[in-house]
C-alpha cells in the first residue's frame, strides 16, 4: 500500500499539510505551510487510491506535470501559469511544491456563482491573458492539450492563471499512444478531435489545439456551458456578444485545425484588434527544394520526423540531427516582421552582402559549455532575435547547409 498523506502531515520535513485542495484523474492537492519561510503553497500528489488509471499512468502524467513545469521555470515563468518552486519526497511519495493563487476561483465556480459573464471585454481580456500564456508555452515547445475551466483560476483582478500541467507535452506529431495521448483525463467538449481521439487520427497536435480548448473558453464564459460540437457561433448558442467575438470564437473551435487560427499569439492578435479577419502573412520559399509556404506570426520551421515537438512546417534536415525539432519562429511588432531562433545550432540571416548569425539562449549556453566561443570575430555575441526585411535569405545552421528560405512578407 502507497502511503497516503493527511491533513497535518508534514512532508519533507518542511511542509505542513493544512487543508485538502481537490482531486484529478492523475493528482491530489493540498493547501500547505511552509515551515522555513512562513509561505502558503501548494503540494500535489500522484492519486494512486481514487484514480481509475493505472498507476504507471499516474505516474508518468506526474513525470510530465514536473518536466513542463521545469521547463516553464527555466524560461522565466509567465504571470499568467502558476510558479513551480521545487519537487519532493515523503515516505517513496513524490510531491510539486507549486503556487497557491491567492483568492483565485476556478472558472467553473466563477460561472456557477455569477453566471455568464456579461461584459464582453472581460470576456475578451481573459482571452488575451490566456492566448498570452499558451504562446509563452508554444515558445517553449509545450502543449497544454487539457485547457478546461477547472484548470484555470479567476483572482477578483479578472486575471487568469493556469494550473495542472500533467498533460502538457511536446507538440505530438501523432495520436500515438507511446506519446502520452492514453490518460482518461483526454476527453470533454473543450478539446479538439485530435486530442480527444488521439488513439484513433493521425491529425498532428499543435498550437492549434490550444487554441480550439481557448475558444470553448471564450464560449463557457459567454454562455455557462459547451456544447460538444465544432465551429460553435456564440449567438447561435444563445450568447449575448458582439459579432466580431462571435466570428473568432466560431473559427477558433473548427473541426479541421488548418481552419482555426494557426497559433495562441495570432488569436491573441484578432482578439486585441476586435477583428476576425486574417492577421498579416509573409512567405518563405524553400529554395533548394523549390517550395513555397505561407507563415503567419507565431509560425515555427523544424525538422521533420524529430523525437520532440513538430513545428508548424516540417523540412528533412539533409544531413541528420543539426536541424532542431523547433529551429526558428516568426513574430510580428509594429508591423515589422522578427526572426527568432529556438535552436541549439543557430541560424543565418542575409544582411546585404554578409550573413549575421542569431542563437538562441541555450545555443550559446551549449558552445560555452562545449568550450567554444559564441561570440563573432568581432567580439559580438549573436542576437537571439533579427528584423526581417523583404528578400533576406534565412539559413539554418549555416549558410553552407543547405536549406536556406527567402522571405517576403505579403503586402495588406
Amino acid at each position: 500500500m502507497t502511503w497516503e498523506p493527511e491533513t497535518g502531515d508534514v512532508v519533507a520535513g518542511r511542509y505542513e499539510l493544512e487543508a485538502f485542495l481537490g482531486k484529478g484523474g492523475f493528482a491530489k492537492a493540498y493547501r500547505a505551510r511552509d515551515t522555513e519561510t512562513g509561505d502558503t503553497v501548494v503540494l500535489k500528489h500522484p492519486n494512486y487510491t481514487e484514480s481509475q488509471n493505472d498507476p504507471a499512468i499516474i505516474e508518468e502524467y506526474f513525470g510530465k506535470e514536473a518536466e513542463s513545469l521545469e521547463r516553464i521555470r527555466r524560461a522565466g515563468g509567465h504571470e499568467n501559469v502558476m510558479d513551480y518552486y521545487d519537487t519532493v519526497r515523503e515516505r517513496d511519495v513524490p510531491f510539486l511544491v507549486v503556487e497557491l493563487v491567492t483568492d483565485g476561483i476556478e472558472l467553473d465556480e466563477v460561472i456557477d456563482q455569477h453566471g455568464p459573464i456579461a461584459d464582453t471585454d472581460q470576456v475578451r481580456q481573459i482571452g488575451i491573458d490566456l492566448c498570452d500564456a499558451m504562446g509563452f508555452l508554444h515558445e517553449n515547445e509545450i502543449v497544454y492539450r487539457d485547457l478546461k475551466p477547472e484548470n484555470v483560476m479567476l483572482t477578483p483582478d479578472i486575471t487568469p492563471t493556469l494550473i495542472d500541467f500533467n498533460t502538457a507535452t511536446g507538440f505530438d506529431a501523432s495520436g500515438d499512444p507511446s506519446t502520452g495521448n492514453n490518460g482518461t483525463t483526454i476527453l470533454g467538449p473543450f478539446k479538439p478531435r485530435e486530442v480527444a481521439e488521439a488513439s484513433r487520427t493521425d491529425v498532428r497536435q499543435g498550437p492549434w489545439s490550444d487554441v480550439y480548448s481557448i475558444g470553448k473558453i471564450l464560449l463557457f464564459l459567454l454562455k455557462g456551458s459547451v456544447p460538444k460540437k465544432d465551429g460553435v457561433n456564440p449567438q447561435a448558442f444563445g450568447a449575448d456578444c458582439e459579432d466580431y467575438l462571435a466570428e473568432i470564437v466560431e473559427r477558433a473551435t473548427q473541426t479541421d485545425y488548418r481552419d482555426r487560427y494557426r497559433n495562441a499569439t495570432v488569436l491573441k492578435e484578432v482578439l486585441e484588434r476586435k477583428d476576425p479577419g486574417p492577421p498579416a502573412t509573409a512567405s518563405i520559399t524553400y529554395i533548394q527544394a523549390g517550395t513555397r509556404f505561407t507563415v503567419e506570426p507565431g509560425d515555427t520551421i523544424g525538422r521533420e520526423g524529430a523525437n520532440g515537438p513538430s513545428a508548424s512546417i516540417t523540412i528533412e534536415d539533409p544531413q541528420g540531427e543539426y536541424i532542431s525539432s523547433v529551429q526558428v519562429q516568426f513574430d510580428t511588432e509594429d508591423g515589422d516582421w522578427y526572426l527568432h531562433d529556438r535552436s541549439l545550432n543557430g541560424t543565418f540571416v542575409q544582411k546585404g552582402a554578409g550573413w549575421q548569425r542569431v542563437l538562441s539562449s541555450p545555443g550559446r549556453e551549449r558552445l560555452r559549455t562545449e568550450g567554444e566561443d559564441p561570440t563573432d570575430r568581432h567580439g559580438n555575441v549573436p542576437p537571439e532575435s533579427i528584423r526581417l526585411r523583404d528578400g533576406d535569405l534565412v539559413s539554418l545552421v549555416h549558410p553552407t547547409y543547405g536549406v536556406t528560405f527567402e522571405f517576403h512578407p505579403e503586402e495588406s
